[in-house]
């Protein structure tokens, strides 16, 4: 935080997610939630403090809603492991907040009609928490950072800041 109260960040990487081709594995509603699984099939991370690959483990559970108005609400939690350019693995788990309006959620779920889309027309946020051994990398596990969300045609690409 800054001396006059408002919130600092710098910004960490920019990861680029690809998800299975394959539809997500919906588990369906349940007594609690209305689940369902994309799978990660690797991606990538670039920027001055992080870069290097995302591997092809882990997955997307997430909740699926829909709003009165018919709009999409989805809460995410995504494990997956990263590995930097020298080698440290990162486990990366996030949260976050997807919200897509009714009258784009057709061209939204569209993988040739997504890039036609700004990310101010949909709202989508994370909250990446990371967990590493490596102390080379230790900053990594007392840091608090948020993630900026586009949707793409193989995935999800997030900007990514942790905040001062």
């Amino acid at each position: 935080m800054t001396s006059d109260g408002s919130i600092a960040s710098t910004p960490l990487c920019i990861v680029q997610i690809e998800l299975a081709k394959a539809a997500p594995v919906v588990i369906g509603q349940t007594p609690w939630r209305n689940r369902r699984h994309s799978a990660i099939v690797g991606g990538s991370l670039t920027g001055e403090r992080l870069s290097g690959t995302v591997l092809p483990e882990g997955g997307d559970w997430s909740e699926l809603g829909i709003e009165p108005d018919g709009s999409a609400v989805t809460l995410l939690d995504v494990n997956s492991v990263w590995k930097t350019h020298d080698g440290t693995l990162i486990h990366v788990r996030y949260s976050g907040r997807l919200h897509i309006p009714a009258a784009i959620l057709p061209q939204f779920r569209d993988p040739n009609q997504i890039s036609n889309l700004t990310t101010d027309q949909y709202y989508f946020r994370i909250q990446p928490t990371f967990e590493t051994a490596d102390p080379r990398y230790g900053w990594l596990n007392r840091l608090v950072a948020i993630g900026f969300g586009r949707r793409t045609a193989t995935g999800v690409t997030y900007e990514v800041h942790a905040i001062d």
